[in-house]
């Protein structure tokens, strides 16, 4: 059985994209083979691939989410079965034909669920998940760069929770955020006193998605002195108050965001302008880098 795996073998543009075909080899104890319906690129990919941000040595792989069909077990090591539909966590990857898993990483597809959304979930619903762990119990929160695909998870989410959410974004991604729930209010010059004169008081915390200096300097000065202070962007922190967040893989979070969305409590829709074929997969990274996404941009195979 053979694999075709996105790569880079060097840092730049998306023109440095390539595709690699291999044998895979012997499937791995405590491990499911999947042949891959979509997989979901997050911003963090591009700016890999770039080289901002050096996460591993060259050549690159990509991806950390999936939805796809088991296509081989270690049937003495598993309660998973060949045919059964399935989205997670990957293993190594997951921009690549058909992909190794670990077995924990693992849950069943709903049917209500399109392979697109559920292939686009694991990333920002437990990175939404392990925020809200990492804030406490707050009554306000601050959001940067919330119309993307953790910010959308994650303040409908601290809705749920009786929180009172105010979203930044750009102008075009207003009513978007208005329709989960949360007050929205347009970034750039003049964007704390904008908030100041919607919500006077200070703030019980913040999280940023957008690695902005405008987000670290407005969320300093309109959170409380001892209110938590985050960002998920991966970048240089301008202060030592906020504190870096990084994902906490849990299975069970993503199956409580995975089943809100199934039951209708959670709103998640991949637009089709942001499904792209594996093929074309560089135009894709290309819209990361343009930025100002609305939800997640998927590729499906």
């Amino acid at each position: 059985m053979k694999t075709t795996i996105l790569i880079a073998q060097s840092y730049g543009q998306a023109d440095v994209l390539e595709y690699y075909t291999q044998e895979l080899p012997k499937l791995a104890s405590g491990m499911t083979r999947i042949q891959v319906k979509a997989a979901g690129i997050n911003p963090i990919d591009a700016r890999r691939m770039t080289g901002e941000f050096k996460h591993s040595a060259l050549p690159q792989t990509f991806g950390t989410e999936f939805s796809g069909v088991i296509v081989e077990v270690n049937s003495n090591l598993s309660s998973w079965s060949i045919g059964d539909e399935v989205l997670g966590s990957g293993g190594s990857f997951t921009h690549a034909t058909i992909i190794d898993v670990p077995n924990e990483n693992l849950i069943k597809r709903p049917q209500s669920i399109s392979w697109e959304v559920a292939g686009s979930l694991a990333g920002a619903s437990q990175t939404a998940m392990t925020i809200l762990d990492e804030i406490g119990k707050v009554n306000s929160l601050l959001v940067h760069g919330a119309s993307g695909g953790v910010g959308s998870i994650t303040v409908q989410l601290a809705k749920s929770r009786g929180i009172e959410v105010v979203a930044t974004a750009s102008a075009r991604n207003q009513e978007y955020l208005k329709s989960l729930g949360v007050t929205p209010i347009i970034y750039g010059q003049g964007l704390t006193e904008r908030l100041k004169e919607i919500h006077p008081d200070l703030f019980d915390a913040s999280i940023d998605m957008s690695g902005t200096e405008e987000a670290a300097q407005t969320s300093l000065e309109c959170v409380k002195p001892d209110g938590f202070i985050g960002s998920i962007a991966g970048k240089r922190l301008s202060s030592p108050r906020i504190q870096a967040v990084w994902v906490k893989r849990n299975p069970s979070n993503l199956k409580y965001v995975v089943d809100g969305i199934a039951e209708g409590h959670l709103k998640w829709n991949v637009d089709e302008n942001n499904i792209y074929p594996f093929e074309k997969a560089a135009d894709a990274y290309d819209n990361i880098l343009k930025g100002h996404t609305r939800g997640k941009i998927v590729l499906v195979f």
